[in-house]
């Protein structure tokens, strides 16, 4: 029985001890919306076969180029195609076969201008509503923006039941007002009793009418859907709160009404009316799914060099695709273009960079004319200048950018053709940078309906399909809420492991792999070193004061390290030691528990083994290398994995004498996933998984040296 309770109570302390590792383990696999779920739970989404992903349908087109200028910002937004945008409302994904819900959608291949023209005759515009009615398409997509899909939509569900059920308040308020002072003012009995009977029976409507509105604020979507404003429409009119007749109160009164609640209802029928004729002009239908794949690395290089054909320095652009890294190809050939440019007109980078950023200004305003700034910087330099002064007369951005470029024109030589050759430059890397994005992120079509172009899925966030012929607006209202993931079993080995290579790529943790390997395996020789001398001095040599010098160096086990920090923190900064190898290795190279340990351990060697040593004629140096070191080598080998697991796991240290990556180590690296906004735990996990990993291997295979060592440090 007390074997029993005994094998319990360790069974009990190994599961104790086991499980926050095996939690942080189990975390590093999960997806991020399974983080914070309640109750915890040991299973992940990563390894399904299969997964519904929820979507946000909308126009436009989402860009995920990083490291542009304002100015090149604005360029490559203007060069961007636009199409159905598929916002992924849940956790990202990067792989799998892709199944879009197409089949059954209806849309249209245009809508005349005459035929649009006879239906806006036909309706009221509300105020609120900016329309542009030169352009169907761009009228559905502003209809569908302002009142359903944008940021802060109009029929956003608490939003609006709130407002309108203020109104009513607003209204009510109103009608004690002209019930308390302004029927007074009615001169006609008839038409007093007549106008009080009406104003009475509002106010019950009016409180009716919130109590029908009111349970709309309850709901399952964020937005109102399109049957819940058909039925506050229906309840809204069948109420009518104007008043028909005509006295001293009324027109208050009815003014009240429109600015209010009229308000409301104008804004329900005019977005009822016009979603009935978007619906209506949609006479087409899809007749399948969209099905896609990613492309691999390799298919994904022929594509974009395949899609390059077409641009000036193909040849070079080639080159590049194939010998660089995909994800650097777009840096790499800015930077041929400007060495380029450099050699040939003999221009500093300071200069050219400055160049860069003023022509780009003149294209920006060349576009925003509608002029085409490659036709005519084809013909020349001038032919470019004179399109844009006859166009924008004066403005000043363009002034102010001119006479800078006249100022450079002065200093250098063959300037008009530098400046040719600096825009046309630019211009080709807007162009590679769109066909970049959307061959770095494209998907192989599988099947589609003939009118999707391309399917670009952008870092697991956004889906984006390119259509042609078809206005991308017609797909917002089919009702695509979900798209469907199929993985094979090399997508789900890879799903399981897909935080551990965000990890491993949201910073620089090669480096920081580098810095904590060198860091643990110097300081742990240097201390084994400096130990085993110090302990054998303390053990086999006499000299004056041993005892007590033992006792001093025994005494400073008893400061807590963070003691320390300060002077060491003084000492390094008057080296001028901060942030290098030095302040992280040369203070950590002694330790007192280590020269104890094998002081303990040197001390329990035969005598007899010394004497014969130096009979021999062995120095104190040979005796403690070719005699004792060997013979205490399970001490030696606990004493490195204690300073080797001491030094890995480091933090405070490492954080104050380092500003810069360059020096920093796994521990500090970690901080990468905890901000203000919160802590990517799923990535943090993975992230301290591959850190500590080494660690324990290295404690596995040297963990029988370990107990050895501290088994026989007090043995005689």
């Amino acid at each position: 029985m007390k074997k029993l309770i005994i094998y319990l109570l360790l069974l009990l302390g190994t599961v104790i001890m086991i499980a926050p590792f095996a939690w942080m383990v189990v975390t590093s696999f999960k997806l991020p919306s399974e983080v914070n779920t309640w109750p915890p739970r040991w299973t992940t989404k990563s390894f399904a076969s299969s997964r519904d992903v929820r979507v946000v349908p909308s126009t436009g087109s989402v860009s995920t180029v990083k490291g542009l200028s304002l100015r090149e910002a604005l360029s490559f937004v203007a060069k961007k195609s636009t199409g159905l945008n598929l916002v992924v409302n849940d956790d990202p994904f990067y792989r799998g076969t892709l199944t879009i819900p197409f089949k059954g959608t209806k849309y249209s291949k245009g809508v005349s201008q005459e035929e649009f023209n006879d239906f806006l005759s036909q309706i009221s515009l509300p105020s609120d509503f900016k329309a542009d009615a030169n352009n169907p398409e761009q009228f559905f997509e502003n209809l569908l923006l302002f009142y359903k899909t944008g940021s802060s939509p109009y029929f956003k569900r608490d939003v609006f039941v709130d407002n309108l059920v203020g109104s009513l308040d607003s209204l009510a308020d109103i009608v004690d007002t002209i019930l308390t002072f302004g029927v007074d003012r009615i001169s006609d009995e008839n038409e007093k009793a007549r106008f009080e009977k009406f104003l009475d029976d509002a106010l019950k409507n009016i409180e009716v009418l919130k109590a029908e509105v009111g349970k709309y604020k309850a709901g399952t979507e964020l937005v109102l859907t399109d049957e819940e404003i058909d039925s506050i429409r229906d309840i809204l009119n069948k109420y009518d709160f104007r008043y028909p007749r005509i006295n001293e109160a009324s027109e208050n009164y009815n003014n009240a009404v429109s600015n209010g609640v009229g308000k409301y209802v104008e804004n329900i029928n005019f977005y009822v009316k016009a979603k009935d004729y978007f619906s209506k002009v949609q006479n087409e239908v899809s007749d399948s799914d969209i099905i896609a794949v990613p492309l691999s690395k390799q298919e994904r290089v022929e594509l974009l060099i395949e899609r390059v054909q077409d641009l000036k320095d193909k040849a070079l652009l080639e080159q590049i695709i194939r010998k660089t890294a995909l994800k650097n190809a777009v840096e790499e050939f800015a930077k041929k273009l400007d060495e380029e440019v450099a050699t040939k007109f003999n221009v500093k980078s300071q200069d050219l960079s400055t160049l860069k950023t003023l022509l780009g200004n003149l294209i920006n305003i060349a576009a925003e004319n509608g002029l085409d700034a490659q036709a005519l910087l084809n013909e020349s330099y001038e032919t470019f200048i004179n399109a844009i002064e006859s166009h924008v007369g004066f403005n000043l951005s363009y002034s102010a950018t001119k006479s800078k470029l006249d100022a450079y024109a002065g200093e250098i030589t063959n300037a008009e053709e530098l400046f040719r050759t600096v825009a046309l430059n630019s211009l080709e890397l807007q162009t590679f940078r769109a066909i970049y994005e959307q061959t770095v992120y494209a998907w192989r079509v599988v099947s589609a309906p003939k009118f999707v172009k391309d399917v670009l899925v952008k870092e697991g966030k956004n889906i984006e399909i390119i259509l042609d012929g078809v206005h991308p607006v017609y797909f917002v209202d089919d009702g695509i809420k979900t798209v469907h993931l199929k993985f094979s079993a090399g997508d789900v080995f890879k799903n399981v492991f897909q935080n551990y290579v965000n990890a491993w790529n949201a910073a620089p943790f090669g480096r920081y792999y580098f810095n904590t390997v060198f860091i643990a395996a110097v300081t742990t020789i240097l201390e084994i070193v400096v130990s085993a001398m110090a302990a054998y001095a303390f053990s086999w040599m006499n000299f004056p004061g041993k005892g007590i010098i033992f006792s001093i160096f025994l005494a400073t086990m008893m400061v807590p390290g963070e003691v320390l920090l300060v002077p060491n923190f003084i000492t390094i900064t008057k080296f001028g030691w901060i942030d290098t190898y030095y302040a992280l290795i040369v203070p950590w190279i002694v330790s007192v528990f280590s020269i104890f340990l094998m002081r303990q351990h040197f001390m329990s060697i035969p005598s007899e083994l010394f004497d014969a040593a130096k009979i021999d004629g062995s120095s104190h140096w040979r005796f403690l290398w070719q005699i004792v070191v060997p013979l205490s080598k399970p001490v030696i080998i606990t004493s490195a994995l204690l300073k080797f697991v001491g030094s890995w796991n480091a933090f405070l240290w490492v954080l104050i004498v380092t500003n810069s990556p360059k020096y920093r180590t796994l521990t500090v690296g970690l901080q990468a996933f905890s901000s203000e906004v919160g802590t990517l735990y799923n990535m943090l996990m993975a992230a301290a998984t591959f850190s500590i990993l080494p660690v324990v291997i290295i404690f596995l295979f040297a963990q029988k040296y370990f107990v050895r060592g501290i088994a026989r440090t007090g043995l005689k």
